[in-house]
């Protein structure tokens, strides 16, 4: 058979080979339409390096100055931490912490840069996180290296303990293995002409790679301790699953009479996932995602009608061929074989020079990789993709109707053509 299919291949050799460029053309076109859709969604897939799920954001707000007293002023401190335990004891709140600096799915940021103390001069900038120690159980951190000392996570400390992103260890540090970094020390050089020169740091374990959001590239992240729950930071529930449904709204309802003490009220109190969604309304990301993937949709539908039309005209075209082998005593099944195998054999036969094409894009730096890096993977796995989408759509230009053709008579086929 496959003789028969190469013999045929060559035979309409001057046909074929419009239809080989065209198929060549198209795989290119269809790859980097895929492609485009990997670098948002890949970047989607790829994990933030926490785990926000049944995670709630709390902010408790202060009243306005008129409404403040010198007592409650001096109470501050007292009354957060006495809502603050307060919230752990409400019921199907599994962990609670709190902290500061970078928060996810807001604008709220806070970067700083630190050098190693052997080279004062490769300063790395960084988002960073001021938290309790809890946080690491509410948001289900577990280093890659290293492990975190609850009992001494304090800025009190010297050197200062400190939790660093792998991405931060590799551009600091420069090991040959990011678990080499345990141990290590750095300074901020942006704290030694201050009052209180903290330019010791430590480090103890290594994260695995961090983002700000599900559509962001990986960013270097430091952890470094909170020594106490303070009222100008956020404070973040983890939630047992099955509470997760109205927690916010019961919550609100139970504890804002509570939260109504000294200078303070409850504020907000949002699950991480809704937090989410509106950001991504907010920077204007779904509606940019909704416009390419309109348009990729539009390109596929398109290149699917070009497709399938060629082959099922094609094939069409061939109902003589198709009566003639049955008539010679090939079964449906065999025809439909021989018929979708030299599809499919047309197809490889343009992936080669298809594949050269986009290797080359891709070399020439032409493709959008603006939130996931280039890289082998993603290359063959688009790649893939768009092979599987044309051999899809081949089979589907055969079978219907090559089975058609199959229908009629072989007798009654020969004696229209």
């Amino acid at each position: 058979m496959w003789k028969q299919i190469f013999n045929q291949i060559w035979n309409q050799r001057r046909t074929n080979a419009w239809l080989w460029t065209e198929l060549c053309i198209v795989t290119v076109l269809l790859w980097y339409g895929v492609d485009v859709v990997y670098n948002y969604e890949g970047a989607a897939w790829q994990p933030k390096g926490y785990d926000t799920s049944c995670v709630f954001d709390l902010t408790m707000g202060t009243k306005p100055m008129d409404f403040i007293n010198d007592a409650d002023n001096r109470r501050a401190g007292e009354d957060f931490t006495y809502l603050y335990n307060l919230i752990k004891d409400y019921p199907g709140v599994e962990e609670v912490c709190a902290y500061y600096g970078s928060v996810p799915y807001t604008d709220e940021v806070m970067s700083e840069g630190y050098a190693p103390h052997t080279d004062s001069t490769h300063v790395v900038n960084c988002y960073i996180r001021y938290v309790t120690s809890s946080y690491f159980k509410v948001f289900r951190l577990n280093p890659l290296a290293g492990q975190l000392d609850e009992e001494h996570w304090s800025s009190a400390e010297n050197p200062v303990p400190t939790l660093m992103s792998v991405d931060l260890v590799d551009s600091l540090f420069q090991l040959p293995h990011a678990a080499d970094a345990v141990g290590r020390t750095c300074f901020n050089p942006y704290w030694l002409n201050t009052k209180h020169p903290v330019t010791n740091y430590r480090v103890s374990a290594v994260l695995p790679r961090h983002k700000l959001g599900d559509y962001e590239r990986y960013e270097p992240f430091i952890y470094l301790p909170a020594d106490k729950a303070l009222f100008w930071q956020h404070v973040a529930l983890r939630v047992s699953p099955d509470q997760v449904a109205g927690f916010a709204e019961r919550f609100r309802r139970d504890m804002q009479p509570v939260f109504d003490r000294g200078i303070f009220y409850l504020d907000n109190i949002r699950l991480y996932g809704d937090m989410k969604e509106a950001y991504d309304i907010q920077k204007g990301t779904v509606n940019y995602l909704n416009t390419v993937y309109t348009v990729a949709a539009f390109f596929l539908f398109n290149v699917f009608l070009c497709v399938f039309a060629t082959f099922w005209y094609r094939t069409r075209k061939r109902r003589c061929e198709v009566a003639l082998r049955m008539a010679l005593g090939s079964s449906r099944r065999q025809v439909m074989r021989y018929f979708l195998l030299e599809g499919l054999v047309l197809l490889l036969m343009a992936v080669i020079p298809a594949l050269l094409i986009a290797l080359n894009i891709q070399w020439a730096d032409l493709t959008v990789h603006t939130l996931v890096d280039v890289s082998a993977v993603r290359f063959v796995g688009s790649f893939g993709v768009a092979l599987l989408l044309m051999a899809l759509m081949i089979v589907l230009g055969i079978w219907y109707p090559a089975r058609r053709a199959m229908q009629v008579q072989p007798a009654e086929a020969l004696h229209d053509e």
